[in-house]
């Protein structure tokens, strides 16, 4: 199976995928890279970003959060608006801490950035040191609260804070005074600031969730001794599709139809950056041995990078394969329309039943009159 024909001016691939029955289908993803222009419109890049065929981290995969995801996750329940960003201070100048803001129509998240600070030791306890200033700060997880504390001398007790792992922050060590002189997370909540440093505040962020973090492990599924007995190779009966969601849970929406309005606050040099999604319909025709399917493609993934002024948006759709994924001869991608193509002739050899059936399909083939 492969694509013949792809109209949309944006990558187009396709990729099995067996679910949790057993039932074998075909994804096709189309991803588009979209210039963010200076009024706010948008148009197909010129340069089109590829595909990611697996997790492309920020730095080593074991301790760094995740970049691009794969673009190839077989289905999303809903979608992901993703940012990859920085914030910058609104006058160009250093300041010491700021606010951004990412909305999408109604929906408003602020986070608070501050300067870099480590617990210190005071007559009152550990406070803060005064945060250091700064332009341009990543607005990565690995600078929201999280991480792991492995100061406690008996490695059993060491723990990690499984809702980020690469954060900074988390401490399960009762003895204070391993804590003096580590850092705390550059991003907060505002309303949910750190006050103590035994403080477990919800990690806050805007890019990809990490898969074996929390919440996002718990739809995985059970991988057991009765998964391997009875269920493997097949995925868990309590696999969730949700576990394909990459984005903060917040940033999840029911839909994306195209028209939302996004608005990015202090993450680029200018202040804010604004744009509208683009409509654009996509249809997938698939075209079997003995049938064709269509099946529009939902937008369910947007990656939106501020400092390139672009943005990038994935477009999904599925067709069953039956019994015989080899029946599955084509896959026809096209946008703007949703009328089928034209059915090749076949150039396969007929096979008759009967001599008044051959001669039957000889007529039809000259014409009426003949």
């Amino acid at each position: 199976m492969q694509i013949t024909e792809n109209t949309t001016g944006m990558l187009a691939g396709i990729a099995p995928w067996t679910d949790k029955e057993g039932r074998d289908f075909v994804v096709v993803v189309v991803k588009g890279t979209f210039d963010i222009l200076a009024a706010g419109g948008t148009r197909l890049a010129e340069e089109q970003e590829p595909f990611t065929y697996a997790d492309a981290h920020h730095g080593d995969p074991g301790t760094t959060s995740i970049k691009y995801e794969c673009d190839f996750a077989p289905m999303k329940p809903r979608a992901d608006v993703i940012l990859n960003a920085h914030a910058y201070s609104p006058s160009g100048e250093p300041v010491r801490s700021l606010l951004v803001g990412l909305s999408v129509n109604d929906f408003n998240k602020v986070i608070k950035v501050t300067g870099d600070r480590v617990w210190e030791s005071g007559a009152l306890g550990l406070h803060p040191s005064e945060p250091k200033n700064f332009i341009r700060m990543p607005l990565l997880f690995e600078r929201a609260f999280g991480g792991s504390d492995h100061t406690h001398p008996d490695e059993r007790k060491w723990r990690s804070d499984s809702r980020n792992l690469v954060g900074v922050g988390f401490h399960s060590n009762g003895n204070s005074r391993a804590v003096v002189g580590t850092p705390l997370p550059n991003l907060e909540h505002p309303g949910h600031l750190l006050q103590k440093w035994s403080d477990v505040p919800a990690p806050i962020g805007l890019s990809a969730i990490g898969r074996n973090w929390q919440p996002r492990l718990k739809f995985a599924g059970t991988y057991d001794e009765r998964w391997i007995k009875e269920r493997f190779p097949f995925l868990p009966e309590d696999f969730d599709a949700q576990y394909f969601l990459a984005a903060p849970t917040d940033q999840q929406f029911p839909s994306l139809l195209g028209g939302e309005v996004i608005r990015c606050v202090n993450m680029t040099p200018e202040g804010t950056l604004g744009f509208a999604v683009p409509v654009i319909k996509v249809v997938c025709f698939f075209r079997f041995r003995d049938h064709s399917a269509s099946a529009p493609s939902s937008l369910d993934t947007l990656i939106v990078e501020p400092d390139r002024h672009r943005f990038i948006a994935l477009w999904r759709a599925m067709a069953p394969l039956g019994r015989k994924p080899s029946a599955l001869r084509e896959v026809i991608v096209r946008s703007g329309t949703s009328s089928p193509p034209e059915a090749p002739r076949s150039t396969e050899k007929p096979h008759f039943h009967s001599l008044g059936e051959a001669v039957e399909w000889a007529r039809s083939r000259r014409g009426p009159g003949s």
